[in-house]
């Protein structure tokens, strides 16, 4: 399963590289994030993991970037 986020806050690419490799190193996670449009393209391998859950850990891994529904 695929979804979709919008992700408030990066200005650039390293910023882009900070979130996508917070969300891939969540197991059974795969992440593409893009800076136009600011979002992230996220593929549950097994189960789909709640909003709260992947913004946790993108706050202790990346920093203030906020992750929101498309």
């Amino acid at each position: 399963m695929k979804k979709t986020y919008k992700v408030e806050g990066m200005m650039c690419k390293h910023c882009r590289k900070h979130v996508e490799d917070a969300l891939n190193s969540i197991d059974e996670v795969k992440a593409v994030v893009t800076l136009d449009p600011p979002q992230a393209e996220v593929e549950f391998l097994s189960n789909e993991l709640p909003l709260e859950e992947l913004q946790t850990v993108v706050n202790e891994k990346a920093g203030n970037y906020k992750l929101s529904f498309v």
